[in-house]
């Protein structure tokens, strides 16, 4: 199976398709569709010694570390938040929605923190982060995009998760949000190492690939961010939730999240009717084969709802109270 070849002419800004990850193959990169060379190529990527996972906000990384301490002073919050105006700014924003404002406006940051919490602050904060720095590729822009509400979905159910568990709600919201930042992390990878005059590879082509590879450049993220090990294990082993034998609880609701958000049309790979360009009989095929893209199989889920002592009649209290979440998805 080939794509036809186009020269390596990608879309241009301004021309219908472009940003969504559909250019062509070019003449010479017949590996890019052999899967197995394809895993083989992006793992020697990310595991070498040059590659430079993408990089959070000092903001963000200050807020996780201080998020950590038992005593932390309100202005010295304030002053790490008010060090990037851009997000200082969107937090303000934020704040304004119902899910937030409660009776009266917030007007400041510091009321913002008394309001929310430093916790709830923390995942604001790096939600914004990775909405503003993450999740933004001129390459992939539209996948980006399904990215990004895909991961807020998850994030939204996996707090809602962990009201029905005996699972620590603290990183409940936190790990959600960054479960996937491994597909984000490799599709900046492929992006910056195409030459200049290159189309980046078809991601309709790579997808498989991609989603073999993710959960190792989540974890080499992770630790290239400093994530305690809990968040670790739930952004590169929620799709197999079973850690040396025995469940990781919070891999696990990442897992049931993952899922859902899925399950209500919150996934990362687009409907044939959401794509702009009448997609042709190939891509069409590759579209209908790519439907388990981070998906976790069956039995992972089984495993899930066993770690966490979930039966039908909880899952059916969270399925009911999901959809409403998706409002706060922005």
């Amino acid at each position: 199976m080939a794509f036809e070849a186009h020269g390596g002419v990608g879309k241009r800004k301004g021309q219908v398709g472009y940003g969504e990850g559909r250019a062509r193959i070019a003449e010479g990169d017949d590996l890019l569709l052999d899967q197995e060379r394809m895993v083989e190529k992006l793992l020697a990527s990310l595991n070498a010694p040059d590659y430079r996972p993408p990089t959070l906000p000092t903001v963000a990384v200050q807020l996780m570390e201080l998020s950590q301490k038992p005593d932390v002073d309100v202005d010295e919050v304030v002053a790490v938040v008010e060090k990037d105006a851009l997000i200082a700014g969107r937090i303000l924003k934020r704040v304004q929605s119902p899910l937030y404002s409660g009776i009266s406006p917030l007007t400041s940051l510091r009321e913002a923190l008394m309001r929310l919490g430093l916790r709830t602050l923390r995942d604001l904060v790096m939600e914004i982060a990775l909405n503003l720095k993450i999740f933004r590729s001129t390459d992939y822009g539209d996948t980006m995009e399904l990215l990004r509400r895909h991961s807020s979905a998850t994030a939204h159910f996996c707090r809602l998760i962990s009201k029905y568990t005996a699972v620590e709600g603290e990183y409940a919201f936190l790990s959600g949000l960054l479960h996937d930042v491994g597909i984000a992390g490799t599709l900046i990878a492929l992006s910056e190492q195409k030459g200049r005059r290159e189309a980046p590879p078809d991601l309709i082509a790579i997808w498989p690939a991609v989603d073999r590879v993710h959960a190792h450049a989540a974890s080499l993220i992770a630790d290239h961010w400093g994530l305690s090990p809990d968040l670790k294990f739930a952004v590169s082993a929620h799709h197999q939730v079973l850690i040396g034998g025995h469940p990781h609880p919070l891999a696990a609701t990442v897992a049931l999240a993952d899922d859902l958000a899925h399950e209500l049309g919150f996934g990362v790979v687009p409907d044939q009717d959401d794509l702009s360009d009448e997609p042709d009989e190939l891509e069409r095929a590759c579209l209908q084969s790519h439907t388990g893209v981070d998906r976790s199989p069956a039995t992972t889920l089984e495993h899930a709802r066993e770690a966490l002592a979930l039966g039908d009649a909880q899952m059916t209290l969270i399925r009911n109270e999901a959809p409403a979440l998706l409002e706060e998805v922005v």
